[in-house]
This record gives structure tokens, sequence and C-alpha cells, in this order.
């Protein structure tokens, strides 16, 4: 019974969050402002769960990490696809403040 809680939740923050960031991206075709490392890192951490929950053969690892996995992976290829330099371009050093 944790199990299932346990993958329903995983899905939730996995399948929520993260979709919606993708989604965000692919109507803006943007990804100004994401970390390309975090999502490096992240994708990485993913798969790494999702080969540590197959050789376990836990499904309550490999279910939510693998849909971790994709999202992860589906928002590198957009970093890429609408461009990183798109990111460095369009950031602007703030004025300096005055001192009074």
């Amino acid at each position: 019974m944790l199990g299932y809680i346990t993958i329903a939740l995983s899905l939730l923050v996995t399948g929520l969050g993260m979709t919606s960031q993708a989604r965000k991206n692919y109507l803006g075709k943007s990804t100004r402002g994401l970390s390309l490392i975090y999502f490096i890192l992240l994708a990485i951490s993913y798969s790494f769960w999702v080969f540590y929950g197959i050789s376990k053969k836990d499904l309550v690892l490999i279910i939510p990490m693998s849909v971790g996995a994709v999202v992860s992976y589906v928002i590198l290829f957009q970093i890429y696809y609408y461009g990183s330099n798109s990111n460095k371009s369009s950031y602007k050093k703030p004025p300096p403040r005055a001192v009074f």
C-alpha cells in the first residue's frame, strides 16, 4: 500500500511539476532562465535511479523515476532546440544602484 502511495506522489511531483515546465517552454518557445547544469544533473540522477530500480526489480523506483528521466531529457532537448544563446543574449546587467 505504501508503495502505491509513493508512486502516486512521485508521479504527481514529476508528472505535474516538470511537465508544466516543459509545456511552458513549448508554449513560449524559450527556456530562458533555466539552468542547463541543473537539468543535466537531474536527468543523470533520474536515470541512475531507474537503473537501480531495474536491478532491484522495484516498480516503486522504476515507474516514477522513468517519468522524471523522460521529462528531464525532454527539457534538455528544449534547452538545446530553443537555443542557449537566447538565454545569454537576453540577459541585461541591472543598472547600478544609487548610493545616498
